[in-house]
């Protein structure tokens, strides 16, 4: 389901937005709409997942426990 907003740009935002289109990056307005939210949502999931692991790090807790083994692999003889 959609719901259909009204927005107000200035014209250098439209500009903006209508550039997304006539470069092909988007098929019209509504879906460089929808590209800009997804990347604003990714964005906003990348910053929480960083302060979650931030934390973890700062708590001492291995972030990735099955990588930890890498981190000091056995070195060869250098004979």
């Amino acid at each position: 389901m959609t719901t259909q907003i009204a927005i107000r740009l200035d014209a250098r935002e439209l500009a903006a937005l209508d550039n997304e289109v006539t470069e092909g990056r988007a098929a019209s307005r509504s879906d460089a709409v929808r590209r800009s939210i997804a990347r604003l949502q990714r964005s906003q999931r990348y910053r929480r997942d960083e302060a979650a692991l931030r934390a973890a790090t700062q708590r001492g807790e291995s972030v990735y426990p099955d990588l930890d083994g890498l981190l000091d692999p056995p070195h060869p003889p250098l004979d």
